[in-house]
């Protein structure tokens, strides 16, 4: 593994103005580097001596770090120095030399100006949510420039800063900002480690954004055809401020997608036609994947780079089965360091370090997969989406180690106690390449109790006796989601999509009636469709499938909880283990606490149907099956014979007093 993928240094620039915190310092980095650049020609030129010499005297294929005033290193790249804030290793292979990981201009270098300029694009429509697309334009072509300066100015590669620093300079230095987002605006007064970290954090504040509008067929080909690079930047800052840790590589893979969409319906025949399933798969898939990266960021956020960590060695363990254990540790490791980029909105760090973890794998097929092939085969920014995505390997190899190597061996707990954090590792890696049909939650709560069994057994004098038991107390971790999934397939296979959404919004609204309606609505229709998604497949696919969406639609659910809190039973759950929030939520029981709300009839309107089974509950707590089935069955034909009369929402009020009466 390249050492920059497991390690990338970080650092802080100190050059004098450079360091002034404060809503000032934007202005006054725009107007330095011009002015900072001279001071330093004479120091320049003597270390580009010392380059040329040091090149000469190692040759080109050693390692060299040399110092110079105990302050920069710089090291020598084809007759040109240059400089950087890191006193660290340089290699020097041929006549490259690697930059500063974090240095504007590299990324530029590496990413393109095209690449470069979108990610920034994201970067600040997610941290600008109110400010329209002109202004975020406008403040997207001046960091570009900025970075365009860095990287043809082969003497100020030193003043191009950390990544974060003329982001948040650009912040800062926006008159406005105070104006429109107060909270962040203070984050200007904090030093300058910690001043991209708030912005960060206030980028999540609640913002209600409507929803995107149905495609207008016509009027979107039009502006295709007159400025495709317009409707593509709309359409880049629409989705981005809509889900503000939606990963920047990602979205620009996703608008890759719309640009081909828009290729293709726009050239046919029946453009709406063409357009409206494709578009909505498109927003569906948009969604998902913003759902997914919420959970990997709320993960890091709350459980830490250990717990990500691990839940990429399960996963990437199923997925290839063939690869050993150090190979996935370090593919775990490193795919985790580019997730963590992405939720701190380190996007372009995130999508340099994408391209080299995705040019790694496929240099290291042999040692990950024969699979990857058709993946490597891509352009860059779709190289890593499909490694990311592809299904992987279905077999199990036969010489891989036995889950009872864990149990049976008499040397476990010496194995255990001398390296406990690698041991569970292999743990996971052992039991995920056996069990591919465990969830990836499955696995990682196997671990967590198998963990807890090592910590009494390995203590006791007759160890082995204590953990050969281990399998027998794993077995009821096992068998749980494999009935809670069965059961709720079997409702599904009964009822159909929309009675089983129904079943859900019962159970749930039983559950945690506290919640609001349109709460329960919402993670009822959520859960529905996993049903529709997860029922279908094979046996031996379906409980991965459930549990593993489950995690993310609870991580969604427990977030919007977390900021209006409505309910303890939920802050229980919520606060959980991400692992053990799903089988926290199936093991509660109905509220007896709850006390019914009183009827109201405004509640139960003509245009909110599916709000009306959670309404009656909520009224109604006691309420048997058959009563609901009852009241629910009157409820429907009322709908059809009201929307046949002349004074529609009149017929529906008189109507839903006396069906209401049970």
């Amino acid at each position: 593994m390249d050492a920059h993928l497991r390690d990338l240094p970080t650092g802080k620039t100190k050059v004098g103005f450079l360091e002034q915190p404060g809503r000032q310092e934007g202005r006054e980095v725009e107007q330095g580097y011009s002015a900072a650049a001279g001071n330093w020609q004479q120091q320049l030129r003597a270390l580009y001596s010392a380059g040329r010499e040091a090149g000469r005297m190692v040759g080109m294929n050693r390692e060299l770090t040399w110092q110079v005033a105990g302050c920069w290193s710089c090291h020598w790249s084809g007759g040109i120095v240059w400089l950087r804030t890191q006193t660290v290793s340089v290699r020097i292979v041929g006549a490259h030399c690697e930059w500063d990981k974090r240095e504007l201009a590299h990324r530029y270098v590496d990413l393109g100006e095209e690449y470069f300029r979108d990610l920034v694009l994201v970067t600040f429509s997610q941290f600008l949510r109110k400010y329209p697309l002109e202004d975020i334009i406008k403040i997207t072509n001046k960091i570009t420039e900025l970075a365009r300066v860095c990287a043809l100015d082969k003497l100020g590669a030193v003043f191009c800063k950390l990544l974060d620093t003329p982001f948040t300079a650009k912040l800062c230095s926006l008159t406005s900002l105070p104006a429109n987002y107060d909270d962040m605006a203070d984050c200007c007064e904090a030093e300058a480690p910690l001043r991209y970290q708030c912005f960060v954090k206030h980028k999540g504040d609640e913002l209600t954004i409507p929803p995107a509008g149905t495609i207008d067929s016509d009027a979107t080909c039009t502006a295709f055809k007159a400025n495709e690079q317009t409707l593509l930047e709309t359409h880049i800052y629409e989705v981005a401020r809509r889900h503000p840790f939606f990963y920047g590589p990602e979205l620009l893979y996703s608008t890759q997608e719309y640009k081909g969409v828009l290729t293709e319906c726009c050239a046919a025949a029946d453009k709406a036609a063409c357009l409206g399933p494709k578009m909505n798969a498109l927003q569906e898939k948009i969604l998902s994947s913003a759902f997914i990266e919420k959970f990997k960021c709320s993960m890091l956020q709350n459980s830490g780079e250990s717990a990500l960590i691990e839940w990429f060695i399960v996963r990437l363990s199923q997925k290839f089965p063939f690869a050993d254990f150090v190979t996935i540790s370090n593919l775990a490791t490193n795919f985790t360091k580019v997730h963590k980029e992405c939720c701190q909105s380190d996007m372009l760090e995130c999508a340099d370090d994408r391209a080299d973890l995705a040019k790694y794998m496929c240099k290291n097929q042999a040692a990950i997969s024969t699979l990857l092939a058709d993946c490597c085969n891509k352009p860059v920014l779709e190289k890593f989406y499909c490694l990311a995505e592809m299904a992987g390997d279905n077999m199990v190899p036969v010489q891989a180690p036995q889950t009872t190597d864990f149990v049976e061996n008499e040397d476990v707990c010496k194995d255990y106690k001398e390296a406990k954090v690698d041991f569970l590792d292999k743990f996971l890696h052992t039991h995920s390449r056996k069990y591919p049909e465990f969830s990836v939650s499955l696995i990682l709560r196997l671990a967590k109790k198998y963990h807890a069994i090592m910590e009494e057994c390995c203590d006791t004098h007759d160890n082995q006796a204590c953990y050969t038991k281990v399998l027998y107390e794993l077995q009821p971790l096992v068998d749980e989601p494999h009935e809670f999934v069965k059961k709720d397939c079997e409702t599904f296979k009964n009822l159909g999509e929309y009675g089983f959404q129904d079943a859900l919004l019962v159970r749930y609204t039983k559950k945690i009636p506290q919640l609001s309606t349109p709460t329960l609505v919402y993670l009822s229709t959520k859960l529905a469709s996993m049903g529709s998604k997860c029922c279908m497949l094979p046996e031996s696919q379906r409980t991965a499938c459930a549990e593993d969406d489950l995690s993310v639609a609870l991580n969604v659910f427990c977030t919007a909880h977390e900021q209006t809190p409505v309910s303890p039973r939920v802050t229980i759950c919520c606060t959980e283990s991400f692992l053990d929030r799903r089988p926290c939520f199936s093991a509660l029981e109905d509220d007896e606490t709850y006390i019914p709300k009183q009827f109201n009839a405004a509640t139960f309107t003509l245009h909110a149907f599916c709000s009306a089974l959670a309404e009656l509950l909520k009224h109604k707590p006691k309420a048997t099956e058959e009563q609901l089935k009852t009241v629910m069955e009157k409820f429907s034909a009322l709908i059809q014979k009201c929307c046949a009369a002349d004074d529609k929402e009149a017929c529906f009020a008189d109507e839903v007093l006396e069906s209401s009466s049970f």
